[in-house]
């Protein structure tokens, strides 16, 4: 059995999330840094602030392909300044186009219902420009709660309540092993 396997916090038919390693920084570095995955995340942070960010507690699960480990794209939970959980994501451009976004994300969705109990609803906020983040939050079954102005661009907020997520809404339940996701081996 792989170090994948037994630290899983969830696993799909070919992603993994688990917790952030050390040896994960530098992947975390460019997703941090690179301007094309930064174009709508308010470009490319600082020398500092990454250095700040390697330096803190980088929580999230990382996804990484099932067959070879490597990492595809990072997935955060955490509170939103509203106080609801709020689901935050960035995927490698080199494994754009493949439903990696989607799968990741659906499991973090679920995830996070498992891990925060207290949580009625899930938020996740894009620009509206992004055409293709607002296309996976409504492919994932969010929907747009709310829309303002922020960082000089037009953001948008979807939501998804407990009950939705629950019922599947927007998920491709075929690509998700709940068992696995639970007990962390297959």
């Amino acid at each position: 059995m792989s170090a994948e396997s037994v630290e899983a916090l969830a696993r799909t038919e070919r992603l993994v999330l688990r917790k952030v390693r050390a040896h994960d920084l530098p992947v975390l570095g460019r997703m941090w840094q690179d301007p094309v995955m930064r174009r709508y995340l308010g470009g490319p942070v600082s020398d500092e602030v990454a250095a700040e960010r390697r330096a803190g507690d980088p929580t999230g699960g990382l996804m990484v392909t099932r067959s070879s480990g490597e990492i595809v794209g990072w997935c955060h939970l955490g509170r939103y300044r509203t106080g609801d959980l709020e689901l935050s994501y960035i995927f490698l451009p080199e494994w754009w186009g493949r439903g990696y976004a989607r799968e990741g994300c659906t499991a973090a969705i679920g995830l996070a219902f498992d891990r925060f109990p207290d949580a009625s609803r899930l938020v996740a906020v894009t620009q509206e420009a992004n055409r293709r983040s607002v296309c996976l939050l409504e492919a994932l079954g969010m929907v747009r709660v709310d829309t303002f102005e922020e960082f000089g661009a037009r953001q948008v907020m979807y939501a998804i309540d407990r009950q939705r997520a629950a019922s599947g809404a927007g998920a491709d339940r075929r690509h998700l092993d709940a068992e696995a996701s639970r007990d962390g081996e297959k």
